[in-house]
């Protein structure tokens, strides 16, 4: 067992601490900001858009309501799947990425629900899109999103992270 600010943490969720803060891959924001977005890109293809597709012609559910569940599925698939999941969707399992808090340790699921609240905003039509717009030129010129500022959180590669040190009192 790991101890990170009064938590335990099984050993199973000891890989997404942060090693050195990633300074090796802060001259490659780009090739983070990339893979982020086909990360997201899989999983809109994989999972999201059959879910979509399911609901409009399998259920016939109308399209109003189809586009608001939609938002609503997206927001609780990435809260469960970063949670249970160690800190990942099926899209950054597949990216090897991990979304950890500002400190490096598991992000609180509070804010991995206002993170992904404010990912699914991005999908309302106009402002939604020019603010998912915003949030990727910030992906490439500083590293992080809107959706990650409001969250408190960051998404790194998967060797960016190593163990916490162990807790001197768990020696003992």
């Amino acid at each position: 067992m790991y101890k990170r600010v009064g938590v335990w943490y099984p050993k199973a969720v000891k890989n997404v601490f942060v090693k050195g803060g990633g300074e090796e891959m802060a001259g490659k924001k780009w090739l983070s900001a990339v893979m982020r977005l086909l990360c997201g890109l899989i999983d809109y293809l994989i999972l999201m858009f059959p879910v979509q597709l399911v609901m409009l012609f399998g259920m016939q559910i109308p399209v109003t309501s189809v586009d608001f569940l939609f938002r609503l599925l997206f927001a609780v698939y990435g809260v469960l799947m970063v949670e249970y999941n160690h800190g990942a969707t099926l899209g950054k399992m597949l990216g090897r990425m991990v979304v950890v808090d500002k400190a490096g340790g598991p992000a609180p699921i509070l804010y991995v629900g206002l993170r992904e609240l404010v990912k699914s905003m991005y999908l309302i039509p106009v402002i939604g899109w020019a603010f998912g717009l915003v949030s990727a030129v910030m992906m490439f010129w500083r590293g992080t999103t809107l959706h990650d500022m409001v969250g408190n959180t960051r998404v790194l590669f998967r060797w960016q992270v190593q163990p916490p040190e162990k807790d001197p009192e768990e020696k003992r």
